[in-house]
């Protein structure tokens, strides 16, 4: 009779345990869906798959990408704020901010409050032999160092919020109607006359964004090549569909744009 109890009584001690570890489970389970931010620092991001099989002849699949976490955001998630800018259109070329007012944007709809700004100084687009008037670059390939120095000579956001853009991209330059971009697209080769493996080919300006994100941070971003492994004379032969770019983000809501650190 005794054993007995004691059975009992060590089965209700083990049941109970057992309820205990369960409960002590999940209460610690991670929650994986909560978005992760990252410290304001200078952030370099090199072959990013985007649209790698697309062509010339249509647009690319939407990337997005959140500026706040360093990485790519699905598209189920575009209706939402995590998400700061997306690379769409030819070739993955056109930049676009999640802006929920915006009509005819990606993140049309959506809480998004983001915005873009392109920065464009004549007299530095001259030293390296882009012509001004014609709207496009003489002298290729254009030196790396150039984009490094446009991206720090920003050390502010240069505008006021109304001055940015909510419903164009920043895009190719002058390019079937757009205005001033980040890119220029040599569509028919003639910057290499006689060369069949010239035409349809972006070659990037040494020029730096503005991106407001879509909880309003403020970052720079500057776009060092669209290609596999980033050439400098870019050519046919080259994949498309991989973008390599330079950003710095500050977290604290300031204009302070005057970041050099690497992240912590």
């Amino acid at each position: 009779m005794m054993q007995q109890s004691i059975f009992k009584l060590f089965c209700c001690c083990l049941a109970a345990g057992s309820l205990m570890a369960c409960s002590k489970s999940n209460d610690a389970a991670p929650d994986t869906d909560k978005p992760q931010t990252i410290s304001t620092a200078v952030y370099s991001i090199v072959n990013l798959a985007a649209d790698t099989l697309a062509t010339s002849a249509s647009d690319a699949k939407p990337l997005y990408f959140s500026l706040e976490q360093n990485k790519i955001v699905p598209e189920s998630e575009r209706y939402s704020t995590n998400w700061d800018i997306c690379f769409t259109s030819i070739y993955n070329s056109s930049v676009y901010a999640n802006n929920g007012k915006a009509k005819g944007t990606p993140g049309y709809g959506g809480p998004g409050n983001g915005g873009i700004y392109l920065v464009v100084d004549e007299a530095f687009d001259q030293s390296y032999g882009y012509d001004t008037e014609a709207y496009k670059p003489t002298v290729l390939p254009i030196p790396q160092n150039l984009f490094d120095e446009a991206f720090a000579a920003v050390k502010t956001v240069p505008v006021t919020d109304d001055q940015f853009n909510t419903k164009d991209a920043i895009s190719l330059d002058h390019f079937q109607g757009s205005l001033d971009g980040w890119g220029y697209y040599d569509f028919y080769g003639s910057l290499f006359p006689g060369n069949p493996k010239k035409s349809h080919i972006v070659y990037t300006l040494p020029r730096t964004m503005i991106i407001r994100t879509a909880t309003g941070k403020y970052a720079k971003v500057t776009i060092k090549s669209i290609y596999k492994d980033s050439p400098e004379n870019p050519t046919r032969d080259n994949r498309p569909g991989f973008v390599t770019f330079k950003y710095a983000i500050q977290m604290d809501g300031s204009k302070n744009l005057n970041i050099t650190n690497n992240p912590s």
